[in-house]
């Protein structure tokens, strides 16, 4: 899938070749590799390490867009065009809903924060009564046992789909296995559950009870998502190399 995005003079924004609506080329506005390098500034800054930007989070995470605009500016120097009105359109024709806008002119990450932040403004409305979680073979004995506990993320995430999980475990392990939640008794025990996204839930944690079967169908990944795989893995193993450098330069 080209991830680039273009305007329409009809439609609005989208991401792609032709509006998915009339089929026009309609005009471009920014550059999938560009699109791509603003998402990753947007994640660090909003999930993980804002600090390291200069951007100041409310409880919720929510950051003004103008104070956001000049730390994108500025981590490149071809990125001087950045415009709120861009932000938006990244936000709005984001697949994955990954941010939300606000009628502040506020932006946040819906999901994925590995950084304290309270998303219980996030509605609780639309929850299906069943929904899917990603482990392994090795953890399932001890969720089983103990529950779920958010682990490399605040908020414990849930799936809309079972082959979602699946692939979704894929960044994270080489073979996944899928759960059942019981969303329905946990939401009657008290908890609640969010809803981030279409397909993303978050909820603070699951007691043993409300696990349920484990499924074991596979599923073969897109090559959309075969390279976004690869593209993950690449990062990480980049990021790996820079730390073990940086700890010798350190010890040294």
């Amino acid at each position: 899938m080209n991830d680039e995005l273009r305007i329409c003079s009809k439609d609005g924004p989208f991401r792609g070749k032709v509006c998915p609506v009339c089929g026009e080329h309609g005009k471009l506005l920014i550059r999938e590799e560009e699109v791509e390098g603003i998402g990753r500034i947007l994640a660090g800054m909003l999930r993980h390490f804002p600090d390291n930007y200069g951007i100041k989070l409310n409880e919720h995470g929510w950051a003004k867009i103008y104070t956001v605009i000049p730390v994108i500016r500025a981590q490149r120097r071809n990125y001087w065009w950045v415009t709120p009105t861009h932000i938006k359109y990244i936000v709005d024709t984001d697949p994955k809903q990954r941010y939300q806008i606000n009628s502040k002119d506020e932006i946040r990450a819906a999901y994925g924060h590995t950084i304290p932040v309270n998303m219980d403004d996030l509605p609780t409305d639309g929850v299906p009564d069943v929904l899917y979680y990603q482990t392994t073979e090795d953890e399932l004995p001890f969720i089983r046992e103990s529950g779920i506990s958010p682990s490399d993320k605040t908020w414990v995430h849930l799936s809309l789909a079972q082959r979602q999980a699946y692939v979704s475990g894929m960044f994270h392990v080489s073979d996944p296995i899928v759960v059942e939640i019981d969303v329905k008794g946990l939401r009657e025990s008290g908890q609640f559950v969010y809803r981030a996204t279409n397909e993303v839930f978050l909820t603070s944690g699951i007691p043993p009870e409300f696990i349920k079967d484990k499924l074991t169908e596979k599923y073969e990944l897109t090559d959309e998502e075969k390279t976004e795989l690869q593209q993950v893995r690449e990062r990480a193993e980049r990021r790996a190399r820079r730390m073990a450098r940086d700890n010798q330069e350190n010890s040294s």
